[in-house]
């Protein structure tokens, strides 16, 4: 590389940008092969997919599950539930309505699997015949 300047702190600089932008093609090579190589496409896919299903189920408690279980609890509210020890509060409330979320999802996500392997089963045995 010729230099039109004899400075040696202006040529490392100059050194330093051309080395910059190698390095910076390389990432961005490494960084495109990298999303081909690995499925990322598959992943951000499938986390859209999750967020839109958590809100669907969120619905789903918040609009019939709570409702019905407020009717057990006389109209309170019973997510505001909590157990005072002394000066410890526990909120049970919050607990109960986290477990339920969590025994939704996974009920659904079940029975989701179910019916897509048994799908998966007929279509693999109608395509054996």
């Amino acid at each position: 590389m010729t230099y039109l300047f004899n400075n040696s702190k202006i040529r490392s600089k100059i050194n330093i940008v051309v080395m910059d932008k190698r390095v910076k093609m390389r990432l961005r090579e490494d960084f495109l092969r990298f999303i081909k190589s690995q499925s990322i496409l598959g992943v951000a896919i499938g986390i859209l997919i999750g967020q839109v299903f958590a809100k669907f189920i969120n619905s789903i408690i918040e609009g019939l599950v709570m409702p019905i279980l407020e009717l057990f609890f006389h109209g309170t509210q019973w997510q505001h539930i909590t157990i005072n020890l002394g000066r410890v509060r526990l909120n049970i409330g919050i607990v109960i309505a986290s477990m339920l979320d969590f025994l939704i999802v996974s009920i659904v996500v079940f029975l989701l699997i179910k019916f897509i392997l048994k799908e998966e089963d007929k279509f693999i045995g109608s395509s054996n015949k």
